[in-house]
């Protein structure tokens, strides 16, 4: 089992950093042709969306991944059921929208060419909300390379789309209207498959299973909706109250939040089904034992990744979105202090435990603290203060209360839910090699790109033979069957 788990992680991981290098490709062609009001504007219009997204969806395609193995019988039924409550839920969306919500917004963030673009914003949750239930239908199915292969087939297409409207227009116009209206086609596609993999006959909607799926999934959904409001408020307060060309500064330095959600969220999503399973069955030390295992394959990733881009943040900035964006890199700095925080989906643990109350406290929590130190800081240091507001609220309340909570339901206490001596011993593994980085200092100033190869290739060998000789590495990895599998069933 745990082999194949590992397996799943790997091609989460594929997928989803795929479409993570997509979209950092796109801000790099974007950022370098288009103005910063433009950019501005383009981050803007996602951003409502992806802002509202956690409110709309009330976690419905995350229940999914508890009804679908206990309900094969009605399977398909229950997809059904989902997609009816997820497009309800759009509808409210492109309403607000539709009768004036749009005028709202762009007044608030002082951009009025958003009066256009969120217009084209309107019919998206329409069809992007019903695709959002591939990822939990084909992993709770075991078919986590055809995810892979969509996931990946359709982050080429809207990237190689974006780059190109982007050149030829040389406005928001052409970076943004694939981006909304793409997805359109691959709705029916997604669709389909879900369809084919479940199991089970089709069945008329039920309103009985309807309000199942939502007494599980509201207190869920309304914990993601304050979580990820929690990390997009200091956006909203950025762009609310300074200028869209800060605001362009501000945005291209929380660059990291990305590779965290490759790396916890494929994790999480892979080892949920085995916990829940396992605190079910009342095996706690074996879901405990899961959870510190998931940390700790994280953090060979995360705490590597977080230590070299203290040293060449500067350089890696520069080179995603030119020195246009050289005040991005204090931003950048700062968000780095989450990654070893992120190491864990604390809320799987809390889901598998059945604790969705106490997730949604810790969450209205969050965002009470966020926000109020996100306006005062934002107000005293500017648009830095944002970042340094969220890196406060992680670590004085967020943490602490997950890892109390998490160690009530294993029996133990809050210091023994995570191998803290084993991260302790990997992050000094990973500031071994680091004197040999700071080589690139002879390096003359402008060449950016080499400074970065000449310290990716003197940092990231030494650190991964190193964690490799101290059992930190899976040694199983390196055999590499399931990419080759992958490879093998592309061609």
């Amino acid at each position: 089992m745990a082999t194949n788990r590992t397996k799943n992680v790997l091609a989460l991981s594929l997928g989803q950093t795929f479409a993570a290098v997509a979209s950092l490709i796109t801000g790099m062609v974007a950022s370098r042709i288009l103005t910063k009001l433009d950019y501005a504007t383009l981050k803007q219009t996602m951003l409502t969306y992806n802002f509202v997204a956690p409110i709309i969806m009330l976690g419905l395609p995350n229940a999914l991944y508890y009804f679908l193995p206990r309900n094969p019988q009605r399977s398909k039924g229950l997809l059904l059921d989902n997609l009816i409550l997820l497009l309800l839920m759009g509808s409210m969306f492109s309403l607000f929208l539709s009768f004036g919500g749009y005028k709202l917004l762009a007044l608030r963030f002082k951009n009025p060419d958003l009066l256009i673009t969120l217009k084209w914003l309107i019919p998206y949750p329409l069809f992007i909300m019903p695709v959002s239930i591939i990822g939990a239908v084909l992993l709770t199915q075991n078919k986590t390379t055809l995810l892979v292969k969509y996931n990946i087939i359709t982050s080429l297409i809207i990237t190689i789309s974006v780059i190109c409207g982007t050149l030829i227009t040389r406005s928001y116009a052409g970076a943004l209207l694939p981006q909304i209206y793409l997805p359109l086609l691959f709705m029916p596609i997604a669709i389909w498959l879900c369809f084919k993999y479940v199991p089970g006959k089709y069945s008329s909607p039920s309103a009985n299973a309807m309000r199942q799926m939502l007494k599980y999934s509201v207190p869920l959904g309304l914990a993601g909706m304050l979580s990820m409001i929690m990390l997009e408020t200091n956006k909203f307060v950025v762009a609310s109250m300074c200028t869209p060309e800060e605001f362009a500064n501000y945005i291209n330095g929380a660059i990291e939040i990305p590779l965290i959600g490759v790396i916890t969220g494929s994790i999480a999503s892979v080892i949920l089904v085995d916990m829940t399973n396992y605190i079910h069955e009342g095996k706690f030390d074996f879901a405990l034992d899961l959870f510190k295992k998931a940390a700790q394959k994280s953090a060979t990733i995360l705490f590597p990744v977080m230590i070299f881009l203290l040293i060449s943040g500067k350089s890696f900035i520069i080179i995603l979105f030119s020195s246009k964006y050289v005040e991005s890199v204090i931003p950048f700095y700062i968000y780095l202090f989450v990654l070893p925080i992120r190491i864990v989906m604390y809320g799987s643990a809390l889901m598998a435990q059945g604790k969705s109350k106490t997730i949604l406290y810790r969450s209205i929590i969050d965002l009470l603290v966020n926000t109020v130190l996100s306006v005062l800081f934002v107000y005293i240091f500017g648009y830095l203060g944002a970042a340094i507001a969220t890196i406060l609220t992680l670590y004085i309340w967020t943490v602490p209360y997950n890892l109390y909570k998490i160690g009530q339901g294993f029996n133990v206490t809050a210091i023994k839910t995570l191998p803290f001596k084993n991260l302790f011993q990997i992050l000094s593994i990973c500031c071994i090699a680091l004197p040999l980085t700071f080589l690139q200092y002879f390096i003359p100033n402008n060449l950016y790109f080499y400074k970065l190869i000449f310290s990716a290739l003197t940092y990231f060998p030494i650190t991964f033979v190193l964690l490799y000789k101290f059992d930190f590495i899976d040694k199983n990895v390196l055999q590499l069957p399931f990419v080759n599998q992958l490879f093998k069933n592309i061609k």
